[in-house]
């Protein structure tokens, strides 16, 4: 998985790939027809606005590499490895018996980007990113099941097409985002 496209937030996450790989993953996925669909987020804990930005500029080097995009913001989910050790990744939870049954938690940071700081970064990226990235099918599972049964050769006929709405594709996310 891709998550985010800058080294020190992976080594945050203690994922085992670099950005090197996940380059080198996406040529070689896209030169044998694989359609990539990248799944990120902002605000793992103690990921800084630079950080961000650098995920940010990653996707876009690599445009013609990724084909659509998934993107939000970091989640506490219960049962994960931040969630069960919250110290080593500097996450405050707030646990409250009463929501047992809830699916992840509310939480601070001891630093990096704050949960409102992540939401504002994320909403200037979906604002600014490359519109060919976006799919009229936002569920990823939906995807997987259009692809399934169309292949991957319709899947274009699903991207957004700015010139169809009378956008005007935007500059480059890096200037509009800083």
């Amino acid at each position: 998985g891709y998550e985010s496209g800058d080294e020190r937030v992976l080594k945050l996450m203690d994922k085992a790939i670099t950005t090197d790989v996940i380059r080198r993953s996406l040529e070689l996925s896209a030169n044998a027809g694989v359609w990539n669909h990248i799944m990120g987020f902002f605000g793992f804990p103690g990921e800084k606005r630079e950080d961000a930005l650098s995920s940010i500029r990653f996707l876009e080097e690599n445009k013609e590499l990724v084909h659509s995009i998934g993107f939000g913001t970091f989640d506490l989910s219960k049962h994960t490895p931040v969630a069960k050790n919250p110290d080593k990744f500097g996450v405050t939870p707030y646990i409250n018996p009463e929501w047992d049954l809830a699916l992840d938690y509310y939480y601070t940071v001891k630093e990096g980007l704050s949960v409102e700081e992540a939401e504002r970064v994320f909403e200037e990226f979906e604002q600014n990113h490359y519109p060919g990235w976006d799919l009229r099918v936002f569920i990823r599972e939906y995807i997987f099941l259009y692809v399934a049964h169309f292949g991957t050769n319709r899947l274009t006929a699903l991207q957004f097409n700015p010139s169809e709405a009378g956008a005007v594709e935007p500059g480059s996310i890096e200037a509009k985002v800083c």
